[in-house]
């Protein structure tokens, strides 16, 4: 399924172009494995993945003060629950269950 998350308008000056990734393996002491997703426009990132999916994106500030990395875990109506490395990574190594919808 197409997952898309909306980041909001910016200063093209001072922020990198949005980015998504859905992660595809994560090695015992290891970074997890990223593949990346497309920026529609620069508001919108979208990239394909099945329910119970974890999902990064973000956006580089070239300040340094502003730089967003966030987490997530698909859910079955394709909206993404806001997470951190640590549950990400408990949800990687439980064999990814689907979380049924999303938190507010």
């Amino acid at each position: 399924m197409r997952v898309e998350i909306r980041v909001g308008a910016y200063n093209s000056r001072r922020y990198g172009k949005p980015w998504i990734a859905r992660v595809t393996d994560w090695p015992v002491g290891k970074h997890p494995v990223l593949e990346f997703g497309a920026t529609v426009d620069l508001q919108v990132c979208e990239i394909e993945a099945e329910p119970g999916s974890i999902v990064r994106w973000g956006q580089k500030d070239y300040r340094g003060n502003n730089t967003t990395r966030e987490w997530g875990i698909v859910c079955a109506d394709g909206s993404v629950n806001n997470s951190d490395a640590v549950r990400c990574r408990g949800h990687w190594l439980a064999g990814c269950p689907v979380p049924a919808e999303a938190e507010d």
